[in-house]
């Protein structure tokens, strides 16, 4: 189960991701959620990694909009991800670097100043 918490609504209309190699992951989507807590669940190759990534704005869809509130994420990324929190099941951390470090790198992406 991938949790997810939303604070905006989301609204996902008519959502589709096809790989190159022609699975198709996603295909024509339609999706409204509320405020609250939410699970994301199915079996393994059900396409909800590449949901999250797709809205984590970290790949494009083919086709599709995906609305966070009043931000249309696949439109304007930058307002979406100072929004948005994702960390996926795999994680990869960088070895020579301490959790201080790699808390004040990602919060520098995120854009705050100071520590």
């Amino acid at each position: 189960m991938i949790p997810i918490v939303i604070h905006m609504k989301l609204v996902i209309k008519n959502l589709s991701k096809t790989y190159k190699n022609g699975v198709k992951a996603i295909d024509h989507l339609n999706l409204e959620i509320g405020t609250g807590m939410f699970g994301l669940l199915g079996p393994n190759g059900a396409g909800k990694s590449t949901l999250m990534r797709t809205i984590a704005t970290l790949q494009s869809p083919d086709s599709g909009s995906i609305m966070f509130g009043e931000i249309n994420v696949l439109e304007d990324n930058t307002s979406s991800r100072k929004k948005l929190g994702y960390l996926p099941q795999s994680f990869g951390v960088y070895p020579k670097m301490s959790a201080g470090d790699l808390l004040d790198y990602f919060a520098t992406l995120k854009g705050f100043g100071s520590k």
